[in-house]
């Protein structure tokens, strides 16, 4: 609206191939969300979900700086290969209930599973955020890659303070609570 009213870049004639290729780029997002939103109500109804939790209980021992260790590289993994939506539908499921057993903050696993996720989109080989820069800087996967690296290690130590020094991300939501 800005363009057609304010800036008057845009005619009446604009609108319609703008508004089309909107709705082709939502319908192919929501597409992705329903699937991932389907395939975790499947896991959940399946008993996959549980069955899941239980074996991360188990291989973590009870010890929840293990569980965390496993979700981090569970999550760094899935992020290089899944977008963030669908993998917050399929794993949420799977790892809150753990979580909540072992007594970590529902916001805390949040503020980890963001980050877990939004380092996975740049990291290589398939992190879908290289790709974009590739296409709007216009240079290679592996020039991109060589320049997002310590980038990505300064992240990854961001997300260790986060997730063994929970009073880091749950300051905020404390003073507020």
């Amino acid at each position: 609206m800005c363009g057609l009213f304010i800036y008057r870049t845009l005619s009446l004639k604009d609108i319609m191939p703008i508004l089309r290729d909107s709705v082709s780029q939502t319908a192919v997002v929501m597409f992705i969300v329903g699937t991932a939103s389907l395939f975790a109500w499947v896991l959940t109804v399946t008993g996959v979900a549980a069955d899941a939790s239980n074996l991360l209980i188990q291989v973590s021992a009870g010890n929840k700086y293990i569980f965390l260790l496993i979700v981090n590289i569970i999550l760094l993994i899935a992020g290089c290969f899944i977008d963030a939506n669908s993998a917050m539908y399929i794993i949420v499921p799977i790892l809150y209930p753990v979580a909540e057993a072992l007594g970590i903050d529902g916001v805390h696993l949040g503020c980890i599973m963001v980050m877990n996720l939004a380092i996975g989109l740049v990291t290589p080989p398939v992190g879908v955020n290289l790709y974009v820069g590739c296409g709007i800087a216009d240079i290679s996967l592996k020039r991109m890659s060589k320049s997002v690296l310590p980038f990505v290690v300064a992240s990854i130590i961001a997300l260790l303070l986060t997730t063994y020094l929970p009073f880091i991300p749950m300051t905020l939501p404390n003073l507020l609570g």
